[in-house]
């Protein structure tokens, strides 16, 4: 019988001399990539027509995160049928940040419509989004917004946005 010994410190502390550090793997792209779908006007299985603005996105992305888009272009609607939409209650630069959420997951700038976003999200069932644009709104919630984000809940049946503005104006009395 042979018994064969070694330090693992020794040999460890070696092989780690020896081999040279991994490189860190490169960070993902996909985000990027497909905002740069959203900026494109060349690619797209369906067209979106908004106020003479022409937005091109593909029903399977805009089907895979919401619902209602889902049920246009499973069912024998118009819309999927022509591969053509038209929307007349959302404005287009609301609608192209509830596209470029729907691509990516990150909105530019909710400072000027997070309202107009919260609804557009409300009507096309993205709940995330919708989230996103209600703790935005209740983070910014002053006196001189509270009655309009109290109606905004009402409206949306938004029991949480609601509740957050009763009670700042109940502690908020002139």
């Amino acid at each position: 019988m042979c018994k064969i010994r070694t330090k693992s410190e020794i040999v460890n502390e070696t092989v780690q001399k020896c081999v040279k550090p991994l490189a860190e793997p490169l960070p993902s792209t996909l985000s990027k990539d497909l905002q740069s779908l959203v900026d494109s006007d060349k690619f797209g299985d369906v067209t979106i027509l908004i106020d003479g603005h022409r937005f091109l996105a593909y029903k399977g992305i805009l089907s895979a995160r919401s619902v209602v888009f889902a049920a246009m272009f499973n069912h024998e609607l118009l819309e999927n049928l022509e591969s053509c939409i038209t929307i007349r209650d959302v404005e287009p630069e609301v609608f192209k940040q509830l596209l470029r959420y729907i691509y990516t997951d990150e909105v530019a700038s909710l400072e000027t419509i997070a309202q107009k976003l919260y609804t557009a999200a409300d009507k096309y069932a993205i709940t995330t989004l919708k989230s996103l644009c209600r703790n935005h709104i209740l983070e910014k919630l002053n006196w001189e917004t509270a009655a309009e984000t109290l109606m905004l809940a009402e409206m949306h049946s938004d029991h949480v946005m609601k509740e957050q503005a009763l009670e700042f104006l109940s502690g908020h009395e002139t």
